[in-house]
């Protein structure tokens, strides 16, 4: 902007020597065309900027390690080929809180990218914090805030643990009273006015001497649970994350349902049911928004 200012002065005093030098129309007209480049300018800023428009195309989920960008794409300056503008975005990672901020200059109906750092598993979030639209000269411009909003989750890659879960020792906890009457396992007790005659155990009531009760029984199994702890390592959480994902997933295809609790430094750990892939994916994505807080100093 300022090299634009420096330019049109330069212009100015051209214009105003060659009129002061050769009075005559031409000299008029050069002299009354720069000076209305000013105004010209000012009209031009301000008509483009009720006009521009900007979209981002984030709100997605991709894979650690691979490669994306955030596209950002002007709008409504059509009729404005050469007016430029600059936008200040800041770029949030949710979990450790951290900023940048990232500086485009461009041109309109243009596209810019900006390219996300997916080494590391996480939620990015894009803001604008400033937009300056610029006439076709470069001397004004208007500040304006637009609700630049996107976000990429970069999700986990499976890993295998170093200890694979041992799916016979997910047996059963104990046993409680079912309504499914073909059962094999089964309690006694004595009857109970009102308990079906069908029920009745004939053979042991004849040797009690007294009408005795079959109550179905079936396998209670306890809630299966993985353990994660939220650590600002990068390294470390990244391999956590991998972990979970894949032995929730080996629960599922045995049929597994189980909790997932996540653990954050010095605070109340948060857990989620898992019966299914959706509640995992819900999962996964849920523990890549939530903020990593520091640990305090003992």
């Amino acid at each position: 902007m300022l090299r634009s200012w420096v330019l049109y002065i330069l212009s100015l005093l051209g214009a105003f020597t060659f009129f002061l030098c050769y009075k005559m129309w031409f000299a008029w007209f050069v002299l009354i065309l720069v000076v209305a480049i000013l105004p010209l300018a000012i009209v031009v800023s301000f008509a483009c900027s009720l006009f521009f428009q900007i979209h981002a195309d984030a709100f997605r989920k991709v894979m650690k390690d691979e490669d994306t960008k955030i596209t950002l794409t002007s709008r409504g300056l059509e009729f404005f080929p050469f007016a430029r503008y600059s936008v200040k975005v800041i770029l949030e990672e949710v979990m450790t809180g951290e900023q940048s901020m990232v500086k485009l200059l461009s041109q309109a109906e243009t596209s810019d990218s900006i390219y996300i750092d997916t080494r590391h598993c996480g939620t990015y979030r894009l803001s604008a914090a400033k937009v300056r639209v610029y006439d076709m000269f470069g001397l004004f411009f208007i500040p304006k805030m637009l609700p630049i909003e996107g976000e990429v989750v970069v999700m986990p890659i499976p890993s295998i643990p170093e200890a694979i879960p041992d799916m016979s020792g997910f047996k059963a906890k104990g046993l409680r009273r079912s309504n499914q009457q073909n059962m094999e396992i089964y309690d006694i007790r004595d009857y109970v006015p009102g308990d079906p005659i069908k029920r009745i155990h004939w053979k042991l009531s004849a040797k009690k001497d007294s009408l005795m009760i079959k109550e179905a029984q079936e396998e209670t199994y306890g809630h299966s649970r993985l353990y994660m702890p939220l650590t600002r390592n990068r390294d470390k959480l990244d391999r956590y994350l991998g972990e979970v994902l894949f032995t929730s997933r080996y629960f599922l295809e045995h049929d597994v349902e189980h909790k997932i609790r996540v653990i954050p430094p010095m605070h109340k750990d948060v857990s989620f049911d898992i019966a299914s892939k959706e509640d995992l994916d819900r999962a996964i994505v849920s523990i890549l928004h939530m903020p990593i807080p520091e640990e305090e100093e003992t």
